[in-house]
């Protein structure tokens, strides 16, 4: 059964309802001041499971005047979920981390058949992991309900634009549309860069480096997240994030956006 949700908008005071998971919303900007807008996101309680290692704690958010930490500890970590759902469009913010191994700061998309029965998984990723130094993890993931999963990795360094994500806040976004998928950083110099583009199979009998399988790209509306978590150092996790030796962590974030196509 679909649920009812509220679709908001940036023209009407009063939110509307409709009955279907489907429906997108509009345009929305998050400076976190003094903590996350709730109207707009749901801090997460509760686990993911392995290769997380850690539970999602509403307390580990921590708010400032302007912007806000995801904090990680020894079994507890942090997460944003919004309310609403969305699609094609451009998913940016600005965050800096600190560099404690076995740990993952992100900004992402995600739905699957939690959010309606039988829709495949679908996840679009920025991701930092201190264990791989100063890259940023780019990913799409899809997986159907009880089938196979599969992903489109790619590693970039951000020396190359001088950007240092323990150092510097990076600004860094990727713009979903329909055929492709671009990411994007703005350099030391604010200059705008693409960084990573992927398209969607042109359907020609040839799959290129670039290219995603037309029945792999995410098209449902999704909803956005960030969150800061560390592994179980399972094989899994020592994978992917890495070894995680207990040691508290942070992620600062200062301000998520999202406009829409």
């Amino acid at each position: 059964m679909k649920h009812c949700i509220k679709a908001v908008t940036l023209l009407l005071p009063l939110a509307t309802l409709a009955c279907s998971s489907t429906v997108t919303a509009n345009y929305f900007k998050d400076d976190f001041s003094w903590g996350h807008d709730s109207s707009i996101w749901n801090a997460r309680s509760g686990d993911n499971g392995s290769p997380f290692g850690c539970t999602f704690n509403p307390d580990m958010i921590n708010p400032s005047s302007h912007g806000i930490t995801l904090s990680v500890s020894n079994g507890q970590c942090s997460e944003l979920q919004s309310k609403n759902y969305y699609g094609y469009g451009q998913v940016q913010g600005s965050l800096k981390t600190g560099n404690t191994p076995g740990t993952v700061s992100s900004i992402f998309t995600y739905t699957s058949w939690f959010d309606e029965p039988g829709r495949a998984w679908q996840e679009i990723d920025i991701e930092f992991l201190p264990s791989l130094g100063n890259v940023v993890h780019t990913n799409v993931i899809y997986q159907p309900e009880n089938g196979t999963y599969e992903s489109w990795e790619l590693d970039i360094d951000l020396t190359q634009y001088g950007l240092n994500i323990q150092q510097n806040l990076v600004s860094i976004g990727f713009d979903w549309g329909a055929e492709q998928i671009q990411w994007y950083v703005w350099d030391g110099n604010g200059t705008k860069q693409i960084i990573r583009t992927v398209y969607k199979d042109s359907g020609d009998g040839h799959l290129a480096n670039d290219e995603i399988p037309a029945y792999a790209w995410p098209v449902d509306p999704t909803k956005i997240m960030i969150n800061h978590w560390h592994g179980d150092n399972t094989q899994n996790a020592l994978y992917f994030p890495g070894q995680y030796g207990g040691q508290a962590a942070w992620a600062y974030y200062d301000y998520i956006e999202y406009l829409p196509h």
